[in-house]
Formats: C-alpha cells, sequence, structure tokens
C-alpha cells in the first residue's frame, strides 16, 4: 500500500491496540491460574495475545491437561477483569484519539474488530469513553472464529460497505495482522505485548511503535511532500 490517497474505512483492533488492556487481561489471567494452582507465565501470555478466548481455553488445556479447570478459571478471571476494569478504567494508548480525530475531520467510517466478546468489548469502549465514535464493532462471538481466521474483518468489511483494498486495519498482534491480511486488508501494526514474528513483518504494510506515526503516514495523503 502507497498510502497516497487516504483509506474509505479503517477497522481497528481494541485491547493492546486503541486500550492498553492486555496488561489487565494479563493480570486476571495469571490471578485466575494462580488460584487454581496453575502458573502462568509471561512467555506463554505472550503467546495469547490477539486470540480468542475459547482458543486459549483450549490452549491451556493442551499446556495444563484436559483436567483443566476451564469453567472456573473463566468465571475466576472475568471477575478479577470486571473489578480491575471497574476500579481502575482503561488507558487510551498514545497517538488513538489524534488518529480518531484526524479520521472523523475526514469522515473517514471507524469500525471495532476484536476477539473479545461483546460484553467486554462494550464495558472496555465505554470506560475508556470511546465507544460512541465507531460505526460499528465486531465481535468474536458476532463473527463466529477468532483471529488469526478472518471472520471478524470480513464481518466488519461488510457491515461498512467497502471492498478490502480500500480499507486499512490497525492491529497490534502477529494473529490479528495474518487476520487482515487473509481478509486481504492492508494492515499497519503497532505492536505492543508481542514482537512481530517473520511473518507479519513480511506481510505489514508498515510497522509502527505508536499510532502517533500512523497519524503522520495518512497525513501524507492529505499534505504530500513537494
Amino acid at each position: 500500500m502507497t498510502f497516497s490517497t487516504l483509506p474509505t474505512a479503517v477497522i481497528f483492533d481494541m485491547d493492546g491496540l486503541m486500550l492498553d488492556s492486555e496488561i489487565i487481561f494479563k493480570a486476571a489471567w495469571q490471578r485466575a491460574g494462580s488460584e487454581l494452582g496453575y502458573s502462568l507465565s509471561d512467555a506463554l501470555y505472550g503467546t495469547l495475545v490477539g486470540r480468542s478466548n475459547k482458543e486459549v481455553e483450549v490452549i491451556f488445556c493442551q499446556t495444563y491437561g484436559d483436567d483443566f479447570p476451564v469453567l472456573r478459571f473463566r468465571q475466576l478471571w472475568g471477575e478479577f477483569w470486571h473489578q480491575q476494569v471497574q476500579m481502575t478504567g482503561v488507558a487510551l494508548k498514545p497517538g488513538l484519539l489524534e488518529l480518531l480525530d484526524f479520521l472523523e475531520q475526514h469522515q473517514i467510517p471507524k469500525a471495532v474488530g476484536t476477539s473479545s466478546e461483546w460484553k467486554e468489548a462494550e464495558l472496555s469502549l465505554k470506560v475508556a469513553g470511546i465507544f460512541h465514535r465507531f460505526e460499528t464493532i465486531v465481535t468474536v462471538d458476532q463473527a463466529g472464529a477468532g483471529k488469526p481466521a478472518p471472520d471478524i474483518f470480513l464481518m466488519a468489511l461488510d457491515r461498512l460497505g467497502v471492498a478490502p483494498q480500500a480499507c486499512l486495519v490497525f492491529e497490534d498482534s502477529n494473529a490479528g495482522v495474518k487476520a487482515a491480511h487473509t481478509a486481504g486488508i492492508p494492515v499497519v501494526m503497532v505492536p505492543d505485548l508481542q514482537t512481530p514474528s517473520a511473518e507479519s513483518k513480511a506481510i505489514a504494510a508498515r510497522i509502527f511503535p505508536s499510532l502517533h506515526e500512523a497519524v503522520a503516514l495518512l497525513q501524507q495523503a492529505v499534505e504530500p511532500n513537494p
């Protein structure tokens, strides 16, 4: 993607990309695991970023054995997560508001495409104060399959009514980058807890340290260098 023109629409991942929330999930999962007698390392958590809760539970059973208490774990981490979100809120990632303002200034529709389920996404976005800024929000329980499958982004494209190549995705995870690429959508990666994989480096249109650089990139299409 040359970025010589602005995209027709933009799809944002949520956790780790717009919201500094991966650290909240990690703490909730590790606390729940600890109470049940399981140690969830930072390294293992790093491999789960961008995946749906159902996929994570499958991986836990593969890692810890079929007797891993999935239902109790789900209940515990959910309680811990809600407590933390309600108590401290969810911080926005640097450059996000500037990017949202830019897109709204240029009347570019925005969607959220997240591997979180609706109840988590709704609470997170409302607590963060940005729920109202998106034309549509697609969650994994609506789309059916989580990233790296393309289903979430394909549903977002359908709701936005735009062609894949006319759209742009912002992602922080390797699973999300692969999902966007499989959907045929150019993707910019802004890593959070996960280091870009060799595949992500090969297929991402750009990899930036923050969303500030994304604003500068899109600005080039409006004010090209002489």
